[in-house]
């Protein structure tokens, strides 16, 4: 959402969208029971974006494991995609924190007879692809769009959103927000961009069922009806390299993500030198020279920098402060 003086930015595929609506749900608790009752009023098709996955991770109200949730509705007939990043070497040092795709993988969900189509897609390294994202419907009536960072964990689903109870795990605080009009024609862009160009996508294991029985998506050809009064910007980081398609999204801009994209860090940095006040942060890891810069000229200005930080920070980044580099 785009303040009066808080510019957007110009970098990636895509503009300031009017005309949405926009909901956050903060804490996953809330959030994942809203998106299990968007899924299961869902009519045509549910594609999820998955980064971290517990293999005892349950959603809300005995609704179940991921699979379980994906499954039903694959069952109703619909079209259920799952984009799972893989990555060997995090598995090493932060291991069952991701869905890997691996031969015992392959062959549970084989056991379950799952009726989800997925793909995996890596980066170098320990990067991550660290989206989370729901798309209902995508380009049909009543169309609707997750987008946020809470991962599919226990953490999430049993801390307290606010943290002030005795007691509460409040470093996993996070929000996902529901989208629905033009900007969920930008999700399902990004999708597409995604699951097209999924690096394991051709590999034996890299696809489920097998890769001859999942096909590509097509790019959406126009922009969602508009579905309320509010700015909406996608941003998104992409590392360079990783997909080769630049097709553009409707009425966007070109823009290949072959040389990277970093939208996130470039909004966060307009945001920073526009803010007149104060500025207000609440994460877990502050690691980018740019944001430290950012802050220190808007210290110079004479603005109030506050950073809320976990005194009980998450597992992975517990692993991370070990890894010498």
């Amino acid at each position: 959402m785009i303040s009066s003086h808080i510019p957007s930015i110009e970098e990636g595929p895509y503009p300031v969208r009017d005309g949405n609506s926009l909901r956050p749900w903060i804490g996953g608790e809330h959030a994942f029971r809203r998106i299990c009752q968007a899924v299961e009023a869902a009519r045509h098709s549910v594609w999820v974006t998955v980064a971290f996955l517990e293999p005892s991770f349950r959603f809300p109200d005995g609704r179940g494991h991921l699979f379980d949730v994906l499954d039903r509705a694959a069952a109703r007939g619909l079209d259920v995609r799952a984009l799972f990043w893989r990555s060997p070497e995090a598995e090493a040092f932060s291991p069952g924190t991701h869905y890997l795709g691996s031969e015992e993988d392959h062959a549970q969900l084989e056991a379950r007879a799952a009726g989800f189509m997925a793909r995996w897609d890596r980066l170098d390294k320990t990067y991550c692809h660290h989206q989370k994202s729901w798309l209902i419907d995508a380009a049909r009536p009543g169309e609707i769009a997750f987008v946020g960072g809470i991962n599919l964990d226990n953490e999430s689903v049993t801390a307290h959103p606010f943290p002030e109870r005795e007691g509460a795990l409040g470093h996993t605080q996070d929000v996902y927000c529901e989208i629905g009009g033009p900007a969920v024609t930008d999700v399902q862009h990004n999708f597409v961009q995604r699951w097209n160009g999924a690096s394991e996508r051709a590999l034996a294991l890299g696809a489920w069922p097998t890769p001859e029985r999942v096909d590509d998506l097509a790019f959406p050809k126009r922009l969602s009806p508009r579905a309320g009064d509010v700015p909406v910007q996608l941003s998104r980081t992409v590392r360079r390299g990783s997909y080769e398609d630049d097709t553009a999204p409707p009425e966007g801009r070109s823009s290949s993500p072959v040389g990277g994209e970093y939208g996130v860090l470039r909004q966060y940095l307009a945001a920073i030198e526009a803010a007149r006040e104060a500025i207000y942060f609440e994460n877990q890891i502050f690691v980018q020279p740019d944001i430290f810069d950012a802050l220190e000229a808007a210290l110079d200005r004479g603005l109030r920098a506050i950073a809320l930080v976990p005194m009980r920070p998450s597992e992975l980044v517990v692993l991370a402060r070990r890894d010498p580099e």
